[in-house]
């Protein structure tokens, strides 16, 4: 009786364990699924948006993972301010094993939305306003990057005020866009504003760095990351 008893015990630790272990792996996925959003934009990125529709009640919005490697699409935040709403997204590489960055969302809204803007923890720029509906990449203001090389793997850029940049690995030859808040920032002052591009590869060394200015009058400004490790502005 005692031996018998001694094995039920050992069989409950042993479902014990195995169901504390599960139990981590819930918490874990579900944690790197939702608990992100208790950061709110501090946690979020950029995307590719595809499309914008915008509604009495709700706003459509479908995109990609910008990057190369691939992550999985988590969800999305969204605040909604004085007819703007703010939207930010999260993907992670270990949902990228068994889901893709594509995402298809309708985000419900109480008020009449005028603009749709992408906000990040440091970056924010708008994909749609009322008066122009969706805005695509080139109908943005600001500064553009393209890349030679294949092995750049974070571009930031810098002024007064402002910091931000992306850690993805865009296609080589493809411009992305960087701000748009530079050229809200060149109307205020009502002078060219000084920023500086600094270009990393995929251990963190610096690549390239280059300093220009932003004229608004110019709306935008395309440059080029070359090979050899310079950054050009293209005329």
């Amino acid at each position: 009786m005692h031996e018998e008893e001694c094995k039920m015990k050992g069989a409950a630790k042993v479902i014990i364990s195995i169901a504390a272990a599960v139990f981590m792996l819930l918490a874990v996925f579900l944690a790197g699924r939702y608990g992100w959003k208790l950061s709110g934009f501090n946690a979020c990125e950029s995307a590719g948006i595809e499309s914008v529709e915008v509604g009495e009640n709700t706003v459509h919005m479908t995109g990609f993972y910008p990057g190369s490697f691939p992550e999985g699409f988590c969800g999305y935040y969204a605040k909604e301010q004085d007819g703007t709403l703010y939207v930010g997204f999260k993907f992670s590489a270990v949902f990228g094993f068994f889901e893709t960055g594509d995402f298809d969302i309708t985000i419900p809204v109480k008020g009449n939305i005028r603009q749709v803007v992408i906000k990040t923890r440091m970056n924010e720029y708008p994909v749609w306003d009322a008066e122009n509906g969706f805005l695509p990449q080139s109908e943005q203001y600001g500064v553009f990057i393209r890349l030679e090389p294949n092995d750049v793997y974070q571009i930031f850029m810098s002024y007064s005020g402002f910091s931000g940049g992306t850690g993805v690995t865009p296609e080589s030859g493809e411009y992305i866009f960087m701000d748009n808040a530079i050229m809200m920032a060149a109307k205020d002052a009502d002078a060219p504003v000084p920023f500086q591009i600094t270009v990393r590869d995929a251990d963190g060394n610096l690549f390239a760095t280059g300093e220009f200015s932003f004229d608004a009058k110019v709306q935008r400004m395309y440059l080029t990351v070359t090979a050899d490790g310079q950054i050009t502005e293209d005329q």
